[in-house]
């Protein structure tokens, strides 16, 4: 199975950790969605990345071939945090089936994140190559007052 990684999972270590059988596969993009900050992570102590439909916008991220979920559903709080939701990627010009975390309770308005986090992000999405303007984007967006 694919999976759509755009936040803290982007990262090499993030996913050796939780989800140790991971193959990262490239880049990939998320048309007609947007990255907002909408969830309260107890685990980071601030705001962590969710991903709301927009028409006209998009994210990028990194996209793995897993062969479980078992892990990473925990550290993901499937069920009660994020849900699992399937989304269709451009990944190589080709479009893909893959899954994606959202978050289930959205926070009305976005939460700061913790500097933590925020250079976990950027330095995942720096580490996966990701376009420039992602990376400029993806500044803005981790420096909600």
């Amino acid at each position: 199975m694919l999976l759509f990684a755009y936040g803290s999972n982007m990262a090499a270590e993030e996913m050796a950790e939780f989800a140790p059988g991971a193959r990262y596969l490239g880049p990939a993009r998320l048309p007609g969605f947007r990255l907002e900050l909408r969830r309260r992570s107890i685990r980071w102590g601030g705001g962590a990345a969710d991903v709301v439909e927009s028409d006209g916008d998009e994210v990028w991220g990194a996209l793995y071939e897993l062969p479980e979920l078992s892990l990473l559903d925990r550290k993901e709080g499937a069920g009660f945090a994020y849900q699992r939701r399937e989304v269709q990627v451009e990944h190589d010009g080709q479009p893909a089936a893959a899954l994606v975390y959202e978050v289930i309770d959205k926070e009305p308005e976005q939460v700061a994140p913790t500097p933590e986090y925020a250079a976990l992000l950027l330095s995942g999405a720096r580490e996966r190559g990701l376009p420039a303007g992602w990376l400029r984007e993806l500044e803005s967006r981790l420096r909600i007052a």
